[in-house]
């Protein structure tokens, strides 16, 4: 059995986020930083000039010797200046410190203020260096989540156990399955992938397809084939739709999402500059929504199928996001992936180019080349049908989730 959904381009996209979430519900229904240089810190009265230390992963920037680091990270990065020096009488200053790496697009209104670095305090000294960093959209500041160093105290799923964590959302009773690494180190901030199952499977599938019966006939599990790939480096989340879906009436699953994500980095550390979200079929048409509405939370989205057509009147969002689409020629989205992998690939200001078409019982993958940086957008197409597991003619396992794990891993 697999899940094929309807030709939905009839229907016309131009319309409301709800409308358009509706409408996929019916045809589903079918089946059941640049960066920047750095500039000295201000001269300081005499004081001991610091040796630069090189920048931190991440964004941060550590200032000279004595000086507590400025934070880049989610957006602009801080600064952090020399503040000058005491007694003494004056030498050459300190060397600028080493720029920050750049950081990603993390949520808008995270960033924590910059922290000046002090001065020197004995005589042949100089001011410290200044170092800065430049991140994606977003505020400034670090990217560690307010969960690090906590003791978790939301309900984990290892291997095969399954246990929901509830959740109050929008006024609705809802859920979620976490799973993170059996070695979790709370002092260490994780890459968090969201990941929304298709109309009429449900968070359980996408924990373990052998569940409910279905016995992986749609899928690779632990999500999306991603769990194993990933070696305990990522936290994963599938939320369960209402009605086995992702209807988004009310705004009320863009509410969940916003809710789990809050609750989640608040008891788990998690890098907010690496949150991700995933889906297939109807999770893969949340997921470019989520692309569309929540580009300054979600550092890239993949979509499986997602079936969306006339992407371009649907989304109107203009802010850049990573992003991996991958739709079936035999797939009766087929063209609405491929207008939403152009709908991307504008936002993120990549060169136009003609979609290849891939062989015969094959795939082939491209990336749009001349995106803005920290923006890819890569599009695999296959001759195959509705699934998120296309397998090459001859082959007995898909090639999908090692694609989209070098994809996300780049991050």
């Amino acid at each position: 059995m697999t899940c094929i959904d309807r030709d939905i381009s009839s229907f016309g996209w131009n319309r409301s986020p709800g409308a358009w979430f509706a409408l996929f519900a019916l045809a589903a229904a079918a089946c059941s930083s640049t960066t920047n240089t750095d500039s000295p810190g201000s001269g300081g009265n005499p004081g001991s000039g610091g040796t630069p230390v090189a920048a931190g992963t991440g964004g941060l920037a550590v200032a000279a010797s004595g000086g507590s680091a400025g934070l880049a990270g989610l957006g602009a990065g801080g600064a952090a200046a020399g503040q000058p020096g005491s007694g003494g009488s004056p030498a050459s200053a300190g060397q600028a410190g080493a720029a920050g790496i750049s950081g990603t697009s993390g949520a808008a209104g995270k960033g924590g203020s910059s922290s000046a670095g002090a001065g020197g305090t004995s005589a042949n000294g100089g001011a410290a260096g200044a170092g800065t960093g430049t991140g994606g959209s977003g505020g400034g500041g670090s990217t560690r989540s307010a969960g690090c160093s906590k003791t978790p105290t939301l309900k984990n799923s290892p291997s095969t156990t399954i246990n929901y964590n509830k959740i109050t959302s929008a006024s609705l009773s809802r859920q979620y399955i976490l799973r993170y690494p059996a070695n979790y180190d709370s002092s260490h901030p994780y890459r968090l992938v969201l990941a929304y199952h298709w109309y009429s499977g449900s968070a359980s599938q996408v924990f373990d397809c052998n569940t409910e019966s279905i016995k992986c006939y749609t899928t690779q599990s632990p999500f999306f084939g991603l769990w194993n790939l990933a070696k305990d480096s990522t936290i994963f989340v599938a939320p369960d739709g209402i009605d086995a879906g992702w209807a988004n009436t009310n705004g009320r699953d863009l509410a969940l999402t916003d809710d789990i994500l809050r609750e989640v980095e608040a008891d788990l550390c998690i890098d907010t500059s690496r949150v991700f979200a995933s889906g297939f079929s109807y999770g893969g048409s949340m997921t470019a929504m989520l692309a569309c509405q929540r580009a300054s939370v979600f550092r890239g989205a993949v979509v499986f199928a997602g079936g969306i057509s006339g992407m371009s009147g649907a989304c109107t969002g203009t802010t850049p996001i990573a992003y991996y689409g991958a739709t079936g020629t035999q797939d009766s989205g087929y063209a609405g992936g491929q207008k939403a992998i152009q709908h991307f690939a504008e936002v993120n200001g990549c060169t136009a180019q003609t979609l290849p078409t891939p062989p015969t019982g094959g795939h082939t993958c491209v990336s749009f080349e001349g995106c803005s940086a920290g923006h890819p957008v890569r599009w695999c197409p296959f001759d195959d049908i509705h699934t998120p597991s296309p397998r090459d003619s001859g082959k007995s396992t898909t090639w999908q989730p090692q694609e989209v794990w070098t994809f996300l891993s780049q991050f």
